[in-house]
């Protein structure tokens, strides 16, 4: 813990006060009533536990776990306490296989697991009160009238789960934490919608046929988990060559080293703005990463050269987007992107290249990227030319608003920085 910055300690050790002062608030008000007819029925749970959290898949910081499902059977079958009791343990036995190596509690730092432990915590008293305020019970034969009740703690539960974690990430990232949280909540009511049913019946048939019912249930749990990691490992591959592209063609243009990223960056901005989806966010930001690979097809004298160009050499660079379009036109799954590649460099006014096309020609994403990268080439240097002061870019895109720039994206623009002005303040 020693090496993380003071706002992270204080963060984690708030967490561990806040979850210790709710532990002893739920001792005294939650009727400590445990009744287990059969012990072998909690080792049993903590095992599932184990094995669903060590299945947990991982991508992008994000984490898809199918454990829940097993957390809210036991849950459901023997109320709070055991519950507790089965997490902490089942959690402390996984083992998650991260970067071709394995992570569990032997080569964790205590403040990590510790913190864990407290969202584990956190999550299951706040949504136990919230299921006993609106008249659960902890009968599986009443199951059918306590459906309202299960769902109500899922929902409680994951959202005091991603309300932390989303809090720690924005203080890692130094992002707007609703932002965070919004982006995290969605997926958040994917597991909901996919792991809460799977508990009910987990519940359900463990009352009915105990071990054999509930592996049989597993089975489609484990090939949820399967289907995903697939999933997660095709994305994964996808990124890389993505990343793969980008990088080759930033190794070519030494003046726009980490433009194509600053330009996603602030196109992603841009659409958040304009109240754009996860998808259509996810296919700007590939667009953004990728606009310029057709520069990997000029020469390296002209793209370098350390000067203004020439007529002739500007219109060699002009057929860099004809050349990103051809570059990635047979690449499966980025044809969505292509109009934006080969166009991201047109106008408003018609007056752009290299088709010279109108604005009713086109998608408003165009002008998102179009706009994104004239304002990171304003803001950086240039061997023609130092970077602009902010105030001057502002100007610029002002000037060229309804000519160069679509009037809508500067409106979004600007509506952005105006709320990045009051989180800052």
């Amino acid at each position: 813990m020693k090496k993380l910055s003071l706002k992270l300690k204080l963060f984690f050790i708030s967490i561990y006060i806040i979850t210790a002062i709710s532990l002893a608030f739920f001792v005294v008000q939650t009727p400590f009533k445990i009744h287990i007819n059969n012990y072998g029925n909690i080792v049993f749970f903590i095992i599932l536990v184990a094995f669903t959290e060590s299945c947990t898949v991982i991508f992008n910081n994000m984490s898809f776990s199918t454990g829940f499902s097993v957390e809210l059977a036991c849950y459901i079958l023997f109320g709070p306490y055991i519950t507790l009791l089965v997490i902490i343990l089942g959690f402390s036995a996984r083992i998650l296989k991260v970067n071709g190596g394995y992570k569990h509690i032997l080569n964790t730092p205590i403040y990590g697991t510790l913190f864990n432990y407290c969202i584990l915590v956190l999550a299951v008293i706040i949504s136990n009160y919230f299921y006993l305020q609106s008249g659960g019970t902890f009968s599986v034969d009443k199951l059918p009238s306590n459906i309202f009740e299960i769902i109500l703690f899922s929902l409680v539960f994951f959202i005091v789960n991603t309300a932390v974690i989303s809090r720690l990430s924005s203080l890692v990232s130094n992002k707007n934490i609703l932002y965070i949280f919004i982006s995290n909540i969605r997926i958040s009511i994917l597991n909901i919608l996919v792991m809460c049913p799977f508990g009910i019946i987990l519940a359900y048939v463990f009352n009915l046929y105990t071990y054999v019912g509930v592996i049989i249930v597993l089975v489609p749990i484990v090939l949820t988990k399967y289907t995903l990691s697939l999933y997660i490992q095709t994305k994964s591959q996808f990124v890389e060559t993505v990343d793969a592209l980008m990088l080759a063609m930033e190794a070519r243009d030494r003046y726009t080293e980490g433009h194509s990223k600053r330009v996603a960056e602030i196109s992603t901005s841009i659409a958040n703005q304009l109240k754009y989806n996860d998808w259509q966010i996810e296919q700007l930001n590939m667009a953004a990463l990728l606009h310029d690979v057709g520069k990997i097809g000029i020469d390296d004298q002209i793209l370098n050269k350390p000067g203004k160009l020439s007529k002739e050499e500007f219109d060699v660079i002009k057929t860099h987007p004809q050349i990103g379009y051809n570059i990635l036109k047979d690449i499966k799954n980025l044809g969505n992107i292509l109009p934006i590649v080969r166009n991201h460099h047109e106008r408003y006014d018609g007056g752009g290249y290299p088709d010279g096309k109108s604005a009713e020609e086109l998608s408003l994403d165009v002008f998102i990227i179009q706009l994104a990268d004239s304002i990171d080439a304003m803001s950086t240097d240039r061997p023609y030319r130092e970077a602009l002061q902010p105030d001057e870019v502002i100007e610029e895109i002002k000037k060229h608003s309804g000519s160069q720039f679509h009037p809508k994206v500067v409106e979004a623009y600007f509506k952005m920085l105006g709320k990045q002005k009051k989180v800052r303040s």
